[in-house]
């Protein structure tokens, strides 16, 4: 393979969206475990490879010559492999004939008849997501296929490796190299062939919330798929007074209990859903219509980007302030610009966060008043008016 292989030090990679900090790569420790890994390994260039979970494209970027397969529920981390493939800086090294395909598994899916030689996968954070790749992928391997996983040391667990082996086969670890590590798996089961859908609905958390009559369904790795997080159970206390025919975002909906409790209260709010996982719009999508027999909009974006300016009366953000398992308050930031920019001139933004997120600086770029309306003793509930005249550069959005 490595005659195919570009290793990651010859690649101008970016990390999406950008962060201004020179100090976080677009790349990890287990990444350039992997690429030595697979230095040692003859494949053919008609060989499949899928990889799983790539966060910024160095691992597709460095297969290309395979035209290989790239699963990701993340539209930032899309976007982030798509940016590095086209980068003028890396047009040198991908051939015109080289393509990557890529798989959500919402929208897209893996094609029923292809069987995959080589499988990457990086990781996830969330056990929920690793267990619906790996039934996801059995009906796609076989015997010969071989399946390379990496993750920083930390975030490798005994729990992983059971999932690898009750749901694939023998699985065994390497040595740490630079706090990483990788895993292998063979395929000595034999492979169960559920449907596509039977492994989404055995994959499905659901759980009623008695206080507000709602009931709700995640898919894996969603954001408060096993139980309604404290910070959202704190802010459906401040939820705003709708009026008929207003407009409200649940942004960063995750499984959509916050819109749909703002719906359920006001049937004739217009509600939107957005997210920057496939995974959690769909979540949103099956919350909705399971409480509310009406109708909503459900958008697979970039924190607001595509959403009409000036447009919105309300919209209720719950904030993760980690990206890759990086901590980083960006996230949060563009959430705040972008709420400004979509917000009529009277419309307001709730942001939910724990008290050591001091949001009031970042709020007050963007808005004229900003307040706390909570009294928790562990989270803070931000009420942000009158919304400053925000441009957004969709084409630069640095967070």
């Amino acid at each position: 393979m490595s005659d195919k292989l570009i290793a990651i030090n010859q690649l101008n990679l970016s990390r999406y969206p950008e962060t201004g900090d020179a100090s976080l790569r677009a790349w990890n420790a287990a990444d350039e475990y992997l690429f030595e890994c697979l230095r040692e390994h003859n494949f053919h260039k008609t060989d499949k490879i899928l990889i799983i979970n790539d966060q910024f494209g160095a691992l597709t970027c460095g297969l290309i010559n395979y035209d290989p397969y790239y699963w990701t529920d993340s539209l930032l981390s899309r976007t982030a492999i798509q940016r590095n493939l086209g980068s003028k800086a890396n047009s040198r090294f991908n051939s015109s004939e080289c393509k990557a395909t890529h798989v959500d598994q919402c929208e897209n899916f893996i094609p029923e008849d292809l069987k995959f030689d080589l499988v990457i996968i990086r990781i996830p954070k969330h056990n929920s997501l690793l267990d619906f790749q790996l039934k996801s992928i059995l009906p796609h391997i076989k015997q010969t296929t071989k399946i390379i996983s990496a993750g920083m040391t930390k975030d490798i667990h005994k729990s992983n490796l059971k999932l690898f082996e009750s749901i694939i086969g023998t699985t065994k670890t390497s040595l740490a190299m630079k706090k990483a590590r990788l895993i292998f798996t063979n395929l000595d089961k034999k492979p169960s062939y559920n449907s596509h859908q039977e492994i989404v609905d055995s994959c499905l958390a659901i759980y009623k919330i008695p206080e507000i009559e709602i009931t709700s369904i995640g898919f894996s790795g969603v954001f408060s798929r096993d139980s309604l997080d404290i910070g959202s159970r704190v802010l459906l206390q401040y939820m705003p007074k709708t009026k008929p025919q207003q407009k409200l975002i649940d942004l960063g909906c995750g499984t959509g209990v916050l819109g749909t409790f703002a719906a359920k209260q006001n049937q004739e709010l217009d509600v939107t859903f957005t997210d920057e996982s496939w995974l959690a719009v769909a979540s949103a999508i099956k919350t909705f219509h399971a409480n509310i027999a009406d109708d909503a909009s459900f958008s697979v974006t970039n924190v607001l980007d595509g959403l009409t300016d000036n447009h919105y009366d309300h919209i209720l953000c719950n904030p993760p302030f980690h990206q890759q398992n990086v901590q980083t308050l960006a996230i949060a930031n563009k959430m705040f610009k972008d709420s400004a920019s979509k917000l009529n001139s009277n419309g307001e933004l709730r942001v939910v966060a724990n008290r050591h997120l001091q949001y009031r600086h970042s709020l007050q770029k963007y808005f004229s008043t900003v307040e706390i309306i909570s009294k928790d003793p562990k989270f803070n509930v931000w009420l942000a008016k009158n919304p400053k005249n925000i441009t957004v550069d969709h084409a630069n959005p640095l967070y």
